[in-house]
C-alpha cells in the first residue's frame, strides 16, 4: 500500500495543477472584436482597460485592508510584490506592442494587459479576501 502513495499523491497534483490552469485559462474573454475601424477598436480596448483597472484597485484596496486587520501587517509585502507584478506587466505587454506593427500591437498588448489583470485580480482575492472555511468572502469572486 505505501508503494502507491507517492503515485497518488502525483496522480492528484496534476489533477489539481490541470484543473486550477483550465480555470485560469477560461478566464480572459476576448473584447473589443468585430470592431468598425482602427479608432473604435483603440477606444473599445482603453475603455476595456479603465474598467479592469478599476476593477483591480477595488481588490487591491481590500487586500491592503485585510492585510493590516487580520494578519497585523502594515501591507508592505503585498505593496512590494504589486510592484514587481507592475513591472512584469509593463515588460511584458510592453514587449508584445515593441513587436508587432500597425494596429496589431495596440491589440496583443491590450489583450495582454487584460489578461494579466484578470489573473492578479483573482491571485488577490484567492490569498486575501477569501476564507477558508464556510465564511463569506470579503468581495465575490472575481471569476463569477
Amino acid at each position: 500500500m505505501m508503494k502507491h502513495k507517492p503515485f497518488a499523491q502525483l496522480f492528484f497534483a496534476a489533477i489539481f495543477t490541470l484543473a486550477g490552469n483550465a480555470a485560469g485559462a477560461g478566464q480572459y474573454v476576448p473584447v473589443c472584436v468585430d470592431m468598425k475601424g482602427y479608432q473604435a477598436e483603440a477606444e473599445c480596448f482603453s475603455h476595456q482597460l479603465d474598467l479592469k483597472e478599476a476593477q483591480f484597485k477595488k481588490y487591491y484596496l481590500s487586500a491592503q485592508k485585510q492585510d493590516i486587520k487580520i494578519y497585523g501587517g502594515n501591507a508592505e509585502e503585498l505593496a512590494e510584490s504589486q510592484q514587481l507584478w507592475e513591472q512584469y506587466l509593463r515588460k511584458h505587454c510592453g514587449y508584445l506592442y515593441s513587436r508587432e506593427q500597425g494596429t496589431a500591437r495596440i491589440r496583443d498588448s491590450a489583450e495582454c494587459q487584460l489578461r494579466l489583470y484578470d489573473e492578479r485580480i483573482d491571485e488577490i482575492w484567492m490569498s486575501y479576501l477569501r476564507y477558508f472555511d464556510s465564511a463569506e468572502p470579503v468581495l465575490p469572486d472575481p471569476r463569477k
